[in-house]
């Protein structure tokens, strides 16, 4: 299979346009208009009347994991070892400068799974995006439809879900302006409940994400992100939530030193009580002048929890729509009720190699909350042990971009329990996962 993969990324020799980003969407190659069309760019530049081009897109994606004790074994979960298989194509049409229609079909499947599927693992073949654009000016862009919404490169809070085989997407509308060196978006949107049939996917009005985001330059984001939830629970209270997000965010870089730093306080009502939660990241890393380009890197992660259940106050942390694989892709982690350093070593082999080693201390900010795994399940319920000690993971990762169309990636995570996971009667973890990756 990584043979056929090979030589089908050989196709790409001859020209080299620029690498894929997260969100195929992003890209443009109306720069292939004036261009000699080799190699696969055919399908990427397909004039259609005077002024406009089709571009065609996909992607082939087969995820191997394997992990001796889900939920670190609480509740007597057994090893499972299976496969997620992803397939997406797209159409990009560009009718004129103005207008623009892009859609997205995919197919995911699970194979040899021994639980039952998780929501995000399996679904039929289903439009995963589909949205029309309208550019009335340079400046200004007008999206209506389903779309993936991702605001920064850290994607703490709002992510696409690119781990999980069904990634993250949304219902709405996105309104956005950038002009000298800024930008600022403005949304409405329902995310997308997934049904294992086909042609069924449709958005979870129970739930509604809006808000605005605004990137400045100099490496400031502000933004205010809201969050309405009818019907959901928190510890043994079930209610509904209206969650009100304000934060911020700042990166950078000195010479060899690379920083960057995310709050985010939270207010509103569940279930008649008042919402005072926080969470949010910073780090810092130094890259060395040496071969490999080794940096050192030091990370901590906070989310609040709940000390006083019974204070008529809410004050567990909810991430939103977060990269799980922030942490790891061992699913273990949430930011919820959390306390976390990270240290880590990073390294580039070759320019088309990366490694990194890290280990994580994870405890719990708040005694009486809960222990959650993500994006906030509990594992262990609140009170169940007063211990705070959760985890402490060691983890590997390698990735290899074998060429534009190919990437190979692997990760091993073993997860010692802490005393708090011991108590509810969890034992120490070992997974591994590998992704073979095909974009065209």
């Amino acid at each position: 299979m990584i043979a056929a993969l090979l030589a089908f990324g050989a196709l790409q020799a001859a020209a080299q346009p620029p690498a894929f980003k997260l969100i195929r969407a992003d890209e443009d190659y109306g720069y292939l208009r004036d261009k000699d069309r080799t190699g696969l760019d055919p399908l990427r530049y397909i004039p259609v009347g005077t002024d406009g081009y089709l571009s065609l897109g996909g992607e082939a994606r087969l995820r191997f994991d394997t992990m001796d004790a889900p939920r670190f074994g609480v509740g007597g979960a057994q090893a499972d070892s299976f496969a997620l298989a992803r397939g997406l194509v797209s159409a990009d049409l560009h009718l004129n400068p103005v207008v623009r229609v892009y859609g997205e079909l995919g197919l995911h499947r699970d194979l040899g799974k021994r639980e039952a599927p998780a929501v995000t693992d399996r679904d039929g073949l289903d439009a995963q995006v589909l949205f029309t654009d309208i550019v009335p000016s340079r400046a200004w862009r007008l999206r209506l439809g389903r779309q993936e919404l991702s605001f920064n490169a850290t994607q703490r809070f709002v992510s696409v879900r690119e781990g999980p085989n069904v990634r993250q997407s949304f219902d709405g509308a996105r309104l956005t302006y950038a002009a000298k060196g800024a930008k600022l978006e403005a949304f409405y949107a329902h995310p997308i409940a997934i049904e294992p049939g086909a042609l069924n996917d449709s958005h979870n009005a129970g739930q509604a994400f809006w808000g605005v985001y605004a990137t400045l330059p100099g490496g400031l984001d502000v933004y205010s992100l809201n969050l309405d939830r009818d019907r959901v629970r928190f510890g043994a209270v079930t209610g509904d939530e209206r969650r009100r997000s304000l934060g911020a965010r700042f990166a950078g870089n000195t010479g060899a030193i690379d920083y960057e730093v995310e709050a985010m306080a939270q207010r509103g009502r569940f279930a008649g009580q008042d919402i005072r939660a926080w969470g949010g990241g910073a780090g810092a890393g130094y890259t060395f002048a040496a071969p490999w380009k080794p940096r050192l890197s030091v990370r901590r992660d906070l989310g609040s929890g709940d000390h006083d259940p019974t204070d008529g106050k809410l004050a567990t942390f909810n991430p939103l729509f977060p990269k799980g694989a922030y942490f790891s892709e061992a699913g273990l982690v949430s930011w919820s009720n959390l306390s976390a350093w990270r240290i880590g070593l990073d390294a580039t082999p070759t320019r088309a190699v990366t490694a990194a080693l890290s280990h994580t201390d994870r405890r719990r900010q708040a005694r009486p909350d809960a222990i959650y795994l993500q994006p906030y399940a509990v594992l262990v319920g609140a009170g169940s042990a007063m211990a705070k000690g959760v985890s402490r993971d060691w983890q590997v990762d390698v990735a290899w971009q074998v060429n534009r169309n190919v990437k190979l990636s692997v990760e091993a995570v073993h997860s010692a329990v802490g005393a708090a996971v011991e108590a509810a009667g969890g034992h120490d973890v070992d997974f591994a996962m590998a992704i073979v990756q095909l974009r065209f």
